[in-house]
C-alpha cells in the first residue's frame, strides 16, 4: 500500500489542493465568492480545499489587511465576510504568535560549556583558596 499523501494518508480522501500555496488568481476568486455570498462549503469545493482551510485563509487575509494595509475594520469585514469579533480574534491570535516568536528570539543564550583547560584553572584556584582557609583555621 503506497502512502504518498500528506502525513502518509490516502490522497484520494482529501481535496486536491490541500496544503498547496495560494495563488493570486485563486485569492481573487475566493474574494469574489465571498462577495457573491457563497457558503464556505461551496467555496471549499470550488477551490479543492477543506472548509477549515478556507476559513483559516480568510482569517489570514483579514490579519494581513489589518496589519500590512492598515485597512479599516468595515472594509475588512466587507472583503472577508467575517464579523468584527472574528477579525479581532484572528488579529489577537496572530499578535500572540508574534509575541511568542519574539520571546524565543530574545531569550538569553545558554552559556557555553567550559573547556578542560578552564576547568583545570578553576580547580587550581579553588585548591589555593582551600589551602589558604586551612592555614587560617589551623
Amino acid at each position: 500500500m503506497e502512502t504518498s499523501g500528506i502525513y502518509g494518508l490516502d490522497p484520494s480522501q482529501y481535496p486536491k489542493r490541500l496544503g498547496q500555496p495560494w495563488k493570486e488568481g485563486e485569492i481573487k476568486r475566493l474574494l469574489c465568492s465571498i462577495q457573491q455570498k457563497k457558503s464556505v462549503e461551496e467555496i471549499a469545493e470550488e477551490h479543492q480545499r477543506t472548509v477549515s482551510g478556507i476559513q483559516c485563509y480568510i482569517k489570514k487575509l483579514a490579519v494581513e489587511y489589518h496589519v500590512n494595509r492598515n485597512m479599516p475594520m468595515e472594509e475588512i469585514q466587507h472583503f472577508t465576510g467575517l464579523t468584527k469579533e472574528q477579525i479581532e480574534d484572528a488579529i489577537q491570535k496572530q499578535e500572540q504568535k508574534d509575541a511568542v516568536k519574539k520571546m524565543g528570539a530574545t531569550e538569553p543564550k545558554k552559556p557555553k560549556e567550559p573547556t578542560m583547560a578552564e576547568m583545570a584553572l578553576l580547580l587550581k584556584d579553588i585548591q589555593a583558596k582551600l589551602a589558604t582557609l586551612l592555614e587560617r583555621v589551623a
